[in-house]
């Protein structure tokens, strides 16, 4: 008879154990309700479109038979790499790069250096260097523009040939000079954290040893946060690939302006898009080694 019972007390206590979820289980769900948000949007936003465009890549569809064209099979990409302009457009969008991403890193550290050090005013100057990416794409063309009156300060005192700093430096140079101090907002946060990662214990040894704030950078600061300079490369110049300033972006908008041409831009677009993946890939092989 007790063995009965404690049969039967097992049992019960499987079948609540069964109905019950764990702690370990209970926490996994709630962390797929709040990825659930998330993962809806990607689907929506990011890989039906993207399916999409792979899919007019093989068509040549126009406006109102956008999804259902006729088809032409490997004849948009061939288009793609016959054309000469294209071609040049894609190699003008790496050679800007090719200068444009150690600018922006360069810059970057270099005003995360500064903003790491202790002066009055340091939280005012660290939120205006993070305003371009507060401020959207709208607001930003607005700023680069030349004939919206008041607002375009940047432009009147950047790019503007009568400006003064385009009077000492040049037209040219002083675009240049803007875009990277708007482009570089993010890679700046993530110097910052990387300096604020490095244990003062290391400054500390090295200062008991006679270094100077020199040797310190390039001996402590610039092997610690060397991943984070690899980070931020790999940042730059995918922002740099999808610039609205960018030679193929700018071509990109003119084939989706012309209203034929949709087959083509989508296979320009994911030829441009592999070339920057194998060009990321190359790199991040080269500098691997920084990693260790």
């Amino acid at each position: 008879m007790a063995k009965k019972v404690v049969k039967y007390k097992k049992q019960l206590a499987h079948k609540r154990t069964k109905r019950t979820l764990s702690f370990e289980r209970r926490r996994q769900l709630e962390g797929f309700s709040f990825m659930l948000p998330w993962l809806i949007g990607f689907l929506i936003f990011i890989l039906i479109p993207l399916a999409l465009s792979v899919k007019i890549s093989f068509y040549s569809p126009t406006l109102n038979d956008l999804y259902r064209g006729k088809y032409v099979g490997l004849e948009n990409y061939k288009e793609v790499i016959k054309n000469p302009s294209f071609g040049q457009a894609v190699f003008e969008a790496f050679m800007n790069s090719l200068y444009q991403v150690p600018m922006v890193v360069g810059f970057a550290l270099f005003v995360a250096v500064l903003l790491k050090q202790e002066f009055p005013g340091r939280v005012i100057f660290r939120v205006i260097f993070f305003i371009p990416v507060i401020l959207s794409g709208v607001i930003m063309s607005y700023l680069f523009s030349e004939d919206v009156g008041s607002v375009s300060i940047f432009s009147q005192l950047v790019q503007s040939n009568t400006g003064f700093m385009s009077r000492l430096f040049g037209g040219a140079l002083t675009t240049h000079i803007g875009n990277i101090m708007w482009s570089s907002s993010v890679e700046i946060l993530i110097f910052l954290a990387a300096l604020q990662s490095v244990p003062d214990i290391l400054y500390e040894v090295v200062d008991l040893d006679g270094a100077n704030a020199w040797e310190r950078f390039w001996h402590i600061t610039l092997p610690y946060i060397s991943p984070f300079v690899i980070l931020n490369c790999i940042y730059a110049l995918v922002d740099s690939f999808v610039d609205a300033r960018n030679p193929v972006m700018s071509i990109l908008y003119g084939l989706m302006v012309q209203g034929t041409k949709y087959g083509v831009a989508s296979a320009l677009s994911w030829f441009y898009m592999l070339l920057s993946l194998i060009t990321i890939l190359i790199f991040i092989l080269l500098t691997r080694r920084w990693l260790r």
